[in-house]
C-alpha cells in the first residue's frame, strides 16, 4: 500500500480533510493514476470538505470500475448528486444501481423521488408496489402517497398493515386498514384488530370513530348515535348554524312551476342509480315541475350515444365540471331553483360540499347515501316510515320526508328483463338449492358469514353462490366458511356481468341471503326485479333497513325476520318447503307490474306532492319540519305490461 494512501486515511481518520486531500492529490499527480481506493476516499474527503457534487463525480467513476462495490458505488454518488441539485446526474446513477440490485428499498425511495421530480410518472407507475417490501416508514408513506387504499389491489392492504403495526396509534391507518381489509374480505386481519379494540370499546371512543367515514361506518356498526359521529373527511368542516340561517334569509322568487334540481355525478345510462331514478326523472308533470340536472358527471361517462340519447329524456342538463363549490352555487341560484336534491350525499364522487354555499331555499337529500348527511346543510332527508322511523329523529339534523311505501324509486321501462339463464351454463348444480349474494364484498361482514354457514349446515343439498372479484377474496371467504363447518365444495363464486346477463343469472338461484349491517339496496330491488326472494332481517339504521322497505314496497314483507335465529330460521324453511317458497315466487312474480316498488309512476307522484309540501311550507316562511306524504289510493291493475 503506497505511503500517501497510508497517510491519507490517518488524517481522514482524525478528521484533517485538507492533509487528506493534500496525499490524495500527490497520488494522483506523482503516481500517475489511482484505484479504486484512491478514488473512493477521495469522494469520501470531499463530501466532508462540502463538496458533494464533485464527491458524487468520483464514486460515479469507482462504480465504473466493475467492483463488487458497484452498487453502493453509485447510490451514493446519486445521494450527492441529488443533494446538491444535479438531478439528470442523480437519476442515472440511481438507475444504474437499481439494474445492480432492483429490491434495494434506499435506491428505489431516492429513484422514485427523482423520476417524479423528473416528471417521469410511467416508470413510477411499474415501480412503486416494489416500495411496499421495505418496512421503513418514509418509503411506505411514499407508497401510500403514490399506491393509495386501492380497493381492487389486495398489496394496499400489505403496505397499510405495515404503516399501522409503525404507528401504532395512528388511527387513519387503523381505518383504512379495516376498511380494506372489509374489502377483501381478510377476517383475521379484522380478528386482529378487534383484539387490539374492541368494537365495542371503539364505538366508545369519539376521537376514534370521528377519523372514520360516514360510509365506512356503516359496513360494521348500525348504531346510529355513533354513525353520526364519523366525520373523517378532507373537504368536509364543521357547519355553522350560520349558514343555514343566511341561506334561508336570502330573497327568492317563486314562480308558477316548482322549479327542481337534481344534484350528481352518476348521470350515465350506465350507472346504478339511474336504473332507479331514471323513469322517475321522464315522469315528472311539466305543468307542475320544471327538471334540471346539474351534472358534475365525467364528460367521458356521457360520450356514448345511449347516454347521450338517456340524459336528453331526464331533463335540462347543466354542467358543473371545472367549477369550485361557490362557483357552482351561484350557477344553480342563477336558474332560481326552489328545491335542490342531492344524489351522492357522503359517496365517492360527491359534490355535496356544493349545499354549504347557500343553492337553493330548501335543500334536501335522496337516495344516494343511507343515512344522515353530516355537516351539510340540509332541510330534509327523503326516506320512509321503514328507513327513517321517528326513533331515528335525534340522530339526524336532516327533517324526515317521509314517501308512503319506499324511499327507493325503480325505473321498470328501461330495466332488462331476459329469460332466466341455465344453471349448466353458470357453473350451478341442476338439483341443489341455490342459496345467493350478489352484494359487494365490504357489506359481507363476520356476521353475515356466521349467520350464511348456519344455514349451509341446515341445509345440506344446498349450494351459496358470491359474486367475487379476486382470488384473494375467495381465499378468505372459503377460510371462514370452513372454520364454520362449510366445506369449500359448497360456494361457488363468480364475476360481474353485464346488467342484462345479470338479471338473467339472478333467476336461476332459488333464495337470495341478505347482508348485515349493511343490506343489498340496489342488488336487493336488482333481486326482486328478476323475481328471487331475498330474505332480510330488521335493522337499526338506514344501511340495515332497507331491504325490508323493498320488501314491503314489493308485498312480501313477510321475508324480514325480526332478529338473527329468526333469520336462519326462515331461510332454512324455505329452503326445505318448495311449496312455501313457489308461493312466495308466485306472489312476487304477480306483484312484479302491481306493486309499489316498481311503480315509478306513482312514486313519482307521491315524490312530487312531498316537493309541494316542502314548497308550500318554504313560501309560507316557516322552517323544515318533519312529514309524511299521503298514499295515493291503491292501484286496482297493472301499471306494465308483461309483454
Amino acid at each position: 500500500m503506497s505511503g500517501n494512501l497510508v497517510q491519507a486515511r490517518a488524517a481522514y481518520a482524525g478528521g484533517d480533510y485538507n492533509l487528506a486531500l493534500t496525499h490524495l492529490n500527490h497520488l494522483l499527480t506523482a503516481e500517475g493514476g489511482a484505484d479504486e481506493a484512491v478514488i473512493c476516499l477521495l469522494g469520501q474527503t470531499l463530501a466532508k470538505l462540502g463538496m458533494g457534487a464533485e464527491a458524487a463525480e468520483f464514486f460515479q467513476h469507482a462504480a465504473g470500475l466493475g467492483s463488487a462495490d458497484a452498487f453502493s458505488h453509485f447510490c451514493r454518488a446519486a445521494r450527492l448528486y441529488a443533494d446538491n441539485g444535479r438531478d439528470d446526474d442523480a437519476l442515472i446513477c440511481s438507475m444504474r444501481a437499481h439494474q445492480i440490485q432492483p429490491e434495494d428499498p434506499d435506491n428505489l425511495f431516492l429513484l422514485i423521488k427523482l423520476l417524479q421530480r423528473s416528471g417521469d410518472t410511467a416508470v413510477v407507475e411499474k415501480l412503486k408496489y416494489q416500495l411496499i417490501a421495505s418496512d421503513t416508514s418514509e418509503h411506505l408513506e411514499l407508497a401510500l402517497e403514490l399506491v393509495g387504499a386501492n380497493r381492487w389491489d389486495v398489496r394496499s392492504l400489505i403496505l397499510l398493515r405495515k404503516l399501522r403495526k409503525l404507528h401504532p396509534k395512528n388511527m387513519v391507518y387503523r381505518n383504512a386498514v379495516v376498511s380494506l381489509a372489509r374489502e377483501f374480505c381478510d377476517y383475521d386481519v379484522l380478528d386482529e384488530e378487534d383484539s387490539l379494540i374492541t368494537p365495542a370499546k371503539w364505538q366508545g371512543r369519539s376521537e376514534c370513530v370521528a377519523q372514520e367515514t360516514p360510509h365506512d361506518i356503516i359496513h360494521w356498526c348500525d348504531n346510529e348515535a355513533v354513525n353520526r359521529l364519523a366525520r373523517n373527511s378532507e373537504t368536509i368542516g364543521a357547519l355553522s348554524p350560520a349558514v343555514t340561517a343566511q341561506r334561508r334569509a336570502r330573497k327568492h322568487a317563486w314562480g308558477e312551476k316548482i322549479r327542481i334540481g337534481y344534484l350528481s355525478a352518476d348521470f350515465f345510462d350506465a350507472h346504478a342509480t339511474m336504473r332507479l331514478v331514471g323513469d322517475v326523472l321522464k315522469k315528472h308533470d311539466p305543468e307542475r315541475f320544471d327538471i334540471t340536472l346539474f351534472c358534475h358527471t365525467p364528460p367521458r361517462l356521457t360520450a356514448t350515444p345511449a347516454t347521450k340519447a338517456a340524459r336528453q329524456q331526464w331533463g335540462r342538463i347543466v354542467d358543473l365540471n371545472g367549477l369550485t363549490d361557490g362557483q357552482a352555487a351561484a350557477k344553480i341560484r342563477e336558474r332560481n331553483i326552489d328545491i335542490l336534491i342531492d344524489l351522492k350525499g357522503h359517496t365517492a364522487h360527491s359534490r355535496v360540499t356544493i349545499l354549504n354555499h347557500g343553492a337553493a331555499p330548501v335543500q334536501a337529500t335522496w337516495l344516494g347515501f343511507p343515512g344522515s348527511v353530516a355537516d351539510i346543510d340540509l332541510d330534509y332527508v327523503i326516506g320512509d316510515t321503514i328507513v327513517t322511523p321517528d326513533s331515528s329523529k335525534p340522530f339526524y339534523r336532516e327533517k324526515f320526508c317521509r314517501l308512503p311505501e319506499s324511499y327507493q324509486p325503480n325505473d321498470p321501462q328501461t330495466r332488462a328483463l331476459p329469460l332466466p339463464a341455465k344453471r349448466a351454463d353458470l357453473g350451478l348444480p341442476e338439483k341443489a338449492f341455490v342459496f345467493a349474494s350478489f352484494n359487494a364484498a365490504a357489506k359481507i361482514s363476520r356476521r353475515t358469514v356466521a349467520l350464511w354457514a348456519r344455514i349451509l349446515v341446515q341445509t345440506p343439498n344446498s349450494v351459496l353462490w358470491l359474486m367475487c372479484t379476486s382470488q384473494s377474496m375467495q381465499t378468505n371467504i372459503s377460510r371462514r366458511f370452513e372454520r364454520l363447518g362449510v366445506t369449500p365444495d359448497r360456494l361457488v363464486f363468480t364475476a360481474a356481468a353485464a346488467y342484462t346477463d345479470h338479471i338473467a343469472r339472478l333467476q336461476a338461484a332459488d333464495l337470495a341471503l341478505d347482508t348485515f349491517p349493511c343490506n343489498g339496496h340496489t342488488t336487493t330491488s336488482d333481486k326482486l326485479w328478476a323475481g328471487l326472494p331475498v330474505v332480510t332481517i330488521k335493522g337499526r339504521n338506514f344501511a340495515s333497513r332497507v331491504s325490508e322497505s323493498l320488501l314491503h314496497a314489493a308485498g312480501i314483507r313477510e321475508l324480514t325476520a325480526e332478529n338473527d335465529d329468526d333469520f336462519v330460521a326462515l331461510a332454512v324453511q324455505l329452503a326445505t318447503d318448495p311449496q312455501r317458497l313457489a308461493a312466495t315466487r308466485q306472489t312476487l312474480d304477480g306483484n312484479r307490474f302491481r306493486a309499489p316498488l316498481f311503480d315509478s309512476e306513482r312514486f313519482c307522484r307521491h315524490l312530487e306532492t312531498a316537493y309541494e309540501m316542502m314548497a308550500d311550507r318554504a313560501k309560507r316562511g316557516k322552517h323544515p319540519d318533519h312529514f309524511d306524504v299521503p298514499a295515493l289510493p291503491p292501484r286496482t291493475g297493472a301499471f306494465r305490461s308483461r309483454a
